[in-house]
């Protein structure tokens, strides 16, 4: 039985189900009032919001949905992890952004709550995410940036099938090019 609830997408993996953030979803996140878990049915840590994770990207996303509402899915995933008998915790995120200037490219991005890093998580689900982009049909070539001292970073695009391709968008990035 899906860890989140019937209305919000959500990609099933072996071990994590990717639920879509929703309007909903940011708010809580933005305002920290306390109901993420909640709205996500599940125990979300004080970890939470991880560190990496930049307060503006929620901004960006909030008017993407009021743009777009059909967007949702395009964007970004929470990653839960139900362990045993136990409620299914809030680990990381995963997304698929399409490029603005180019909805045939799309790039991928992930983090992972320290807790819960080196077991797999990210690797499991950025291939997840990598095949819901290919199911749409929509996107001819999907990308990743980092930063070029994230060996960790850098082993999982690896292992998901990217390719170093050269110098990054951002100052000091790499960009990987899935193959």
């Amino acid at each position: 039985m899906p860890l989140a609830t019937q209305a919000v997408p959500s990609i099933p993996t072996a071990r994590l189900e990717l639920v879509a953030i929703t309007p909903e979803s940011l708010t809580s996140e933005q305002t920290s009032d306390g109901k993420l878990g909640q709205i996500l049915n599940c125990r979300v840590t004080s970890e939470w919001p991880h560190a990496d994770w930049e307060p503006h990207v929620l901004q960006l996303l909030q008017q993407t949905f009021a743009e777009d509402p059909t967007d949702i899915g395009w964007h970004r995933y929470v990653l839960l992890r139900a362990i045993n008998d136990q409620p299914a915790t809030l680990i990381g995120s995963v997304g698929g952004f399409r490029w603005p200037d180019n909805h045939q490219a799309a790039e991928v991005g992930y983090a992972i709550l320290p807790a819960f890093r080196l077991h797999g998580y990210a690797i499991e689900a950025t291939k997840a995410m990598i095949a819901w982009i290919e199911a749409t049909n929509a996107v001819k070539t999907i990308f990743a940036h980092t930063f070029p001292h994230l060996a960790g970073s850098i082993r999982i695009l690896e292992q998901c099938g990217f390719t170093l391709e050269g110098p990054g968008k951002e100052e000091n990035t790499i960009r990987y090019r899935k193959q």
